[in-house]
C-alpha cells in the first residue's frame, strides 16, 4: 500500500508571513490573486493606481516582482539588520515601519499582530491568522476591510 499525503487548505503556508509582520493572507490583492478573480484584480489595481500585471501576489516571502511591494524598503532593512521579523528588531515599531504602513487602517491591529508573531513564533502565528481571517459562516478565507463573505454573503467584522 503506497503512503499519501493528505493536505487541506489549513496548511502553514509561510510565504504569508511578511517581514512587517502582516499576515499576507488576509490582503485583498493575495486573497483576489489566490482566488484568481480577475474582476476583483481589476478593481483594486485601478483604486491603486497599479497595472494589473503588478497584483499577481504570491505573498511577501516570495521573490516575485510582481506583487505590489516587490523588494520593499522592509525587507530590505530586515536583511541588513539579520532579522526575519520586524518585531525581531530592538527597534520595532521603527519610522521605516510606520511610514511604509500609513496608508493602512490596520496598523495598530498589525502591530499589536507583528509582536505576537514575535511571542508565539511564526507556525502558531499563522495558524492563529488563518483561523482569524476565515468567515465564520462558512470557513472560507476573507481579506481585511471585505464587510460581508463573497462565497456565502455572511457580514464580517474585524476586530
Amino acid at each position: 500500500m503506497a503512503l499519501r499525503m493528505a493536505f487541506d487548505d489549513r496548511e502553514v503556508d509561510a510565504s504569508l508571513a511578511a517581514v512587517c509582520g502582516a499576515y499576507c493572507g488576509a490582503c485583498p490583492v493575495y486573497r483576489a490573486w489566490a482566488a484568481r478573480d480577475m474582476a476583483r484584480l481589476e478593481a483594486l489595481a485601478a483604486q491603486l493606481g497599479k497595472p494589473v500585471e503588478r497584483l499577481m501576489c504570491t505573498g511577501c516571502r516570495t521573490p516575485s516582482t510582481f506583487c505590489l511591494g516587490g523588494d520593499c524598503g522592509i525587507k530590505r532593512c530586515a536583511r541588513e539588520r539579520g532579522v526575519a521579523f520586524c518585531p525581531d528588531c530592538a527597534d520595532y515599531p521603527c519610522d521605516a515601519v510606520r511610514q511604509a504602513l500609513r496608508s493602512t487602517p490596520y496598523l495598530p491591529a498589525l502591530c499589536r499582530d507583528a509582536l505576537r508573531l514575535h511571542e508565539a513564533g511564526v507556525t502558531a502565528w499563522l495558524r492563529e491568522q488563518d483561523a482569524r481571517w476565515r468567515c465564520p459562516g462558512c470557513g472560507t478565507p476573507v481579506s481585511a476591510g471585505t464587510g460581508t463573505c463573497a462565497h456565502c454573503g455572511h457580514a464580517l467584522a474585524f476586530p
